[in-house]
């Protein structure tokens, strides 16, 4: 073989490696370069800041261990990148990845596996609700995958909601409450006829789901449902905790509302932080990302919640984030409600919360995710 031709077979592979070295140059530069962040929008987590070096750190595998999540965390185009390839998986024919479902009409459906946490946790509230001294209700909330199971993808693996709603044991821990409320079928029927139960690319429940449940609840409680001079604000393009995961070009955003009583008056405090808000909504938490973590700011370890509600009725509410979309309607109801969140209230009991405010009624608020996975209710008391 001539010289020349040598020259010419190795010509691409030259190129290739350019590119290579080009491709690690820009990116290793980009990471370096550029100001670190402290948060991520798509994510909605504090991202790894660069570990502080010492002698100690190293040995110990800490600056090691630290230097790796930083380095992942702030990688150049991290966010365009995660799109990138997870739009690739989509046109290859993938319909499941992250733990997400690429469902039909534009839905991300998280799969629901079923641990033995959930019976642990239906044990410990009822056992709550048969030592309380006021009267317990609970609503619990299935999610958007059962509710929206006929827009799952063929052959989608998911463990079903509706088998342990329909369950003997399911039906006896309802006994345990003085109203127990089950939504699927108004939230099937709210779907069928063309309202939102769900957003598509989060895993919440739209405000008009949390109304219509709420809704069921006054009824069974033989209050006067949702009543007031509600006005929905709208407008706000939305792309949820699902998209973060799975965060496909081409997929639209929710539009994010809720209610909004120009007659109400309400204080909120916000115990642990120590300040106060006269609103339910954090408009500047409208122009970020989340959308739905306007809605109160977020999730806090407890709230006392007043309000010119008629009828002086008292209520501590133990919940999740599904029950953000609902507070500001119950408000509307009741004159004062202490809100408990489990996975940050642990410097009392429930039982003390309702016994020293003295509380008229207890509501658990929660989806089946939420009481399938979390190990905080240990701390009802």
């Amino acid at each position: 073989m001539r010289k020349d031709d040598i020259k010419r077979n190795k010509l691409p592979a030259k190129i290739m490696t350019g590119v290579f070295i080009g491709y690690l140059a820009v990116f290793s530069l980009g990471t370096f370069l550029l100001k670190d962040r402290d948060f991520s929008e798509m994510e909605n987590r504090p991202l790894a800041q660069k570990p502080k070096f010492s002698a100690d750190a190293v040995m110990s595998g800490e600056f090691g261990s630290g230097t790796e999540k930083y380095m992942s965390d702030q990688i150049f185009l991290k966010d365009s990148m995660m799109s990138l390839k997870t739009s690739f998986d989509l046109m290859s024919g993938r319909t499941f990845q992250n733990g997400v479902y690429f469902g039909s009409n534009g839905y991300l459906l998280q799969r629901f596996d079923r641990s033995s946490q959930f019976d642990q946790n239906m044990q410990m509230i009822c056992d709550f609700a048969d030592s309380c001294s006021v009267p317990v209700g609970m609503i619990l909330v299935p999610n958007s995958i059962e509710v929206n199971a006929d827009k799952l993808p063929h052959g989608a693996v998911t463990d079903k909601q509706l088998d342990i709603k329909e369950s003997e044991k399911m039906e006896n821990y309802a006994t345990h409450f003085d109203q127990f409320i089950d939504p699927y079928e108004r939230l099937i029927q709210l779907q069928n006829d063309g309202i939102q139960a769900f957003y598509r690319t989060d895993h919440h429940w739209t405000a008009s789901a949390a109304r219509a449940t709420l809704d069921m609840w006054l009824d069974e409680c033989g209050i006067t449902g949702t009543d007031a001079p509600y006005e929905y604000i709208s407008g706000y393009d939305f792309y949820g905790t699902l998209y973060s995961k799975v965060p496909a070009a081409g997929i639209k955003p929710d539009n994010f509302g809720y209610y909004f009583n120009p007659e109400g008056v309400y204080n909120i405090e916000y115990v642990m932080e120590g300040r106060t808000a006269d609103t339910f909504v954090d408009k500047d938490q409208l122009d970020k990302k989340d959308k739905y973590g306007a809605l109160l700011g977020g999730n806090f370890a407890l709230l006392h919640i007043t309000s010119n509600a008629e009828g002086g009725r008292k209520l501590v509410v133990v919940k999740d984030s599904y029950a953000n979309a609902m507070l500001p309607m119950l408000a509307d109801k009741f004159s004062e409600i202490w809100v408990a969140d489990l996975r940050y209230y642990h410097t009392g009991t429930i039982s003390e919360l309702v016994a020293d405010n003295g509380a008229d009624q207890v509501l658990f608020i929660h989806n089946f995710d939420f009481i399938n996975e979390d190990r905080n209710f240990v701390w009802l008391g």
